[in-house]
């Protein structure tokens, strides 16, 4: 029994060896549940990044994924393959995502997990949804001006115009 562990240690080794050969072997490997969570923020990036949700909306996943900051995504990477996505992911040539990721490198796997994520997203096409989040801060705000309106007619005169009403109606008050 000893024997065939070196054997399957061996072969484990060479075929790790032969997948990172291979273009794209490790893009392959990307967790689309793990890309959606470093999308989102729940999983940090390792070289500490903002996370792309903070700016970006992607289509189809709710209102989480509904920022306005940057461009929605789902629209602009349809029909984009896995490889020029990542190439994209590494190289980040937008003058605005510059500063933000200077020295915050997205790694190889994060970019394979993100990759996974976005092209599974951008089927799903543009976010729905999102106009709940703005009749319900619609109707908030609305409910909050006529609580306001309200509040203002209980409001107590002021004591000046409570003095004066007073005076006006005794005889021989100041001058």
């Amino acid at each position: 029994m000893r024997a065939g562990r070196p054997a399957a240690r061996m072969l484990a080794v060479v075929i790790a060896a032969t997948l990172a050969q291979v273009p794209g072997a490790a893009r392959a490997a990307g967790s689309a549940g793990t890309g959606r969570d470093l999308f989102i923020g729940a999983r940090a990036l390792a070289a500490g990044g903002a996370p792309c949700g903070a700016c970006h909306a992607v289509g189809g996943e709710g209102l989480a994924f509904t920022a306005s900051l940057g461009p929605e995504l789902s629209a602009g990477l349809s029909g984009m393959d896995p490889e020029a996505l990542d190439g994209l992911l590494e190289t980040l040539p937008f003058p605005s995502m510059a500063p933000v990721y200077e020295g915050h490198a997205l790694t190889p796997a994060e970019r394979a997990d993100l990759t996974a994520f976005l092209i599974q997203a951008a089927m799903r096409g543009p976010p729905t949804g999102a106009w709940h989040l703005e009749l319900w801060a619609t109707v908030v705000a609305v409910a909050l001006f006529l609580g306001l309106v309200l509040a203002r007619r209980r409001r107590k005169p002021p004591s000046r115009a409570r003095l004066l009403a007073r005076a006006a109606h005794h005889p021989g008050g100041s001058r």
